[in-house]
C-alpha cells in the first residue's frame, strides 16, 4: 500500500500494466498473424505517439514547445540506441530465430549498475543491494528461459539489446534533469520517426506490410493493429514518466519480473505460440527467487534511513 500512495509507486503500476498491454498485443500480431515487420510495427507506434502529442499540444493540453533541431540533437544518441534496442526486441518476438534473446536481456539491470557506477563514481554503491540485484537479473533470466539453453544469436543479440537499452536508459535520465518527461518523449519519438523511415528504405518492410494489408490480413488483424499502436502510445508515455519518477535502475528492475509474470501467464492462458516449449521446474524455482529478491528489494527501500549525529560518527 506504501507504494500506491507514492507518485513513483504509481507511475511503476501503470507502466507495468502498459506494457504487459503493449508486449502482449505485438506478439500476438507477430506470432498469431504472423505480421513479421518490426520497422513497421515501431514506425507506426512512435508516429501515433508523435500525433497523440502534437494534437494535444495544439489543444493546451500538454505544455510543450515545437520541436526544434537545437532540443532534439541533444537526445539524438538515446534516441538512436534505444531505437535499435527496441527494434532488435521486437524483431526476435517471433521466438525461432532468437528463442532465449529476452533471457539474455533480463541481464539489463546489471548493465545499467555498472554505467550509473561510472557515471557516479564518487557515489558509495550499497553492496548488498547490488547483490540483490544480480541474483534478480541472474534468476528472472533463467525463469524466462524455457528452453533451459542459449545460442549464439540469441546471445549475440540479446548482449546488444541489453546494452544499447541499458546506455539509452541512463543517457535519458540526465536529459530528464532538465527536460520533463513529456518534452523529451516529444524528440524522441520524432528522432526514433525519423530513424525507422531511414531504415525502412534498406529493410523496405513498409512496402511488404501493405501487400500483407491488402492479401492476408483478416478484419480481426486491423483490430489488434489499432489496437496495438494505441497500446504503443500507452507504453511510450507510461515509459518516460516512470523513467522519470523511479531512474533507470528501478524501472528496468520492475520490467524484469514484469517480464517473468507476463511470460507466464502467456503461456498457461495461450495468448501467443510458444513453438513447443513450456515451464518446467526450474522455471517456477527461478520464478520464486525473482520474487524473493523483488520483494527483498522493496523492504530494503521501504527501511528508514539512520540519520548519524557528531557522537556517531566517531564510534
Amino acid at each position: 500500500m506504501r507504494v500506491v500512495k507514492t507518485a513513483a509507486g504509481r507511475s511503476m503500476i501503470v507502466f507495468v500494466a502498459a506494457s504487459v498491454f503493449c508486449s502482449l498485443m505485438s506478439k500476438i500480431m507477430v506470432t498469431r498473424y504472423f505480421f513479421d515487420y518490426p520497422v513497421v510495427i515501431l514506425m507506426m507506434q512512435s508516429a501515433a505517439t508523435l500525433f497523440v502529442i502534437e494534437v494535444t499540444r495544439v489543444l493546451g493540453i500538454l505544455k510543450v514547445a515545437p520541436y526544434c533541431f537545437e532540443k532534439g540533437r541533444h537526445i539524438v544518441i538515446p534516441s538512436i540506441l534505444y531505437t535499435i534496442s527496441q527494434w532488435i526486441t521486437v524483431a526476435s518476438f517471433e521466438g525461432i530465430a532468437m528463442p532465449n534473446f529476452d533471457s539474455v536481456k533480463r541481464l539489463t539491470p546489471i548493465l545499467i549498475l555498472v554505467g550509473l557506477a561510472a557515471r557516479n563514481r564518487q557515489q558509495r554503491v550499497d553492496q548488498n543491494k547490488t547483490f540483490i540485484i544480480i541474483g534478480l537479473s541472474i534468476a528472472s533470466a533463467f525463469a524466462v528461459n524455457l528452453d533451459l539453453s542459449v545460442d549464439r544469436y540469441s546471445l549475440m543479440y540479446g548482449l546488444v539489446g541489453a546494452i544499447l537499452q541499458a546506455a539509452a536508459f541512463v543517457l535519458f535520465e540526465e536529459h530528464l534533469q532538465n527536460y520533463n518527461y513529456t518534452e523529451v518523449l516529444y524528440m524522441h519519438s520524432f528522432n526514433s520517426l525519423v530513424f525507422y523511415l531511414l531504415a525502412d528504405m534498406v529493410r523496405d518492410e513498409l512496402r511488404d506490410a501493405f501487400m500483407y494489408m491488402i492479401t492476408s490480413a483478416h478484419p480481426l488483424f486491423i483490430i489488434v493493429f489499432a489496437v496495438s499502436m494505441f497500446a504503443g502510445v500507452l507504453f511510450h508515455f507510461t515509459t518516460f514518466s516512470c523513467l522519470e519518477k523511479n531512474g533507470p535502475l528501478n524501472m528496468q528492475i520492475v520490467s524484469n519480473v514484469r517480464a517473468v509474470v507476463e511470460t507466464f501467464l502467456a503461456y498457461y492462458l495461450s495468448v501467443y505460440l510458444f513453438y513447443d516449449v513450456y515451464p518446467g521446474v526450474l522455471n517456477w524455482a527461478f520464478l520464486a527467487v525473482t520474487f524473493v529478491a523483488a520483494r527483498a528489494l522493496v523492504n530494503r527501500d521501504c527501511e528508514p534511513e539512520i540519520v548519524k549525529g557528531p557522537w556517531m560518527s566517531k564510534a
